[in-house]
């Protein structure tokens, strides 16, 4: 069990158990809008928005303190992309900045990394792992993909490894090929990404694609290939 927002979690269950809190949270957010002025439709709407960012928000966070607890014992440390963005950075972070950092001709971006693993030894940054985060896909199916061939791109980037982390709600991706027809985001994302890890019980496993509890010996085992 896991121990996040005051909720005692399974981390593999997370995404329904946060589903319960989905009733209470859009009434809230429904009567606040309505209180502003819209339109109930316009107010359902903006709820539903809403209810989407804070969910990703909350599992992103869960994941984030599940890892920082379990890695706590290594020398890695981590950071996300929104702190990155912040100004005022410290001398170590400015460095992870650097260090992940695309370049498109005069302009530098950062990847879709909602969680940043890195080693830090002598003043030098290493970046081991980015987790891209997503409770659902749509039509952002291939950006973690996007930012990996880009990383790929950059002798100082390219073994960056590049990991998503899910809880696949809508089954989107949660299998290869579901009666017999052949899932391309699915076949792709497995492809070209370093792992998937599913916050869920019911998917198809493989070598690529895996319980998320098994991340963190991942994470480890990349301290064995310096």
């Amino acid at each position: 069990m896991y121990n996040v927002g005051g909720l005692f979690v399974e981390i593999n269950n997370i995404s329904k158990i946060l589903e319960k809190e989905r009733e209470i949270y859009l009434k809230d957010k429904i009567n606040h809008y309505l209180e502003k002025g819209f339109s109930r439709a316009e107010a359902i709407n903006k709820a539903n928005q809403s209810w989407r960012t804070h969910i990703g928000t909350r599992i992103q966070k869960a994941i984030y303190n599940l890892l920082e607890k379990n890695l706590k014992n290594t020398n890695l440390k981590l950071t996300t992309d929104i702190a990155l963005r912040k100004k005022g950075l410290s001398e170590e972070l400015e460095l992870v900045k650097r260090m992940l950092a695309i370049s498109y001709g005069e302009y530098l971006f950062l990847p879709d990394a909602d969680i940043i693993i890195y080693k830090l030894s002598k003043n030098n940054v290493k970046i081991i792992a980015i987790i891209s985060v997503k409770n659902s896909f749509r039509e952002r199916g291939f950006e973690t993909t996007y930012w990996k061939l880009k990383l790929k791109e950059s002798p100082i980037t390219s073994k960056i490894r590049v990991f998503l982390a899910t809880p696949d709600k809508d089954d989107e991706i949660s299998f290869r090929a579901p009666s017999g027809k052949a899932r391309k985001v699915r076949i792709i994302l497995e492809h070209e990404l370093d792992g998937i890890y599913f916050l869920k019980e019911d998917f198809e496993e493989t070598e690529k694609a895996k319980y998320f509890d098994k991340i963190v010996a991942d994470i480890k085992d990349l301290l064995k290939e310096d």
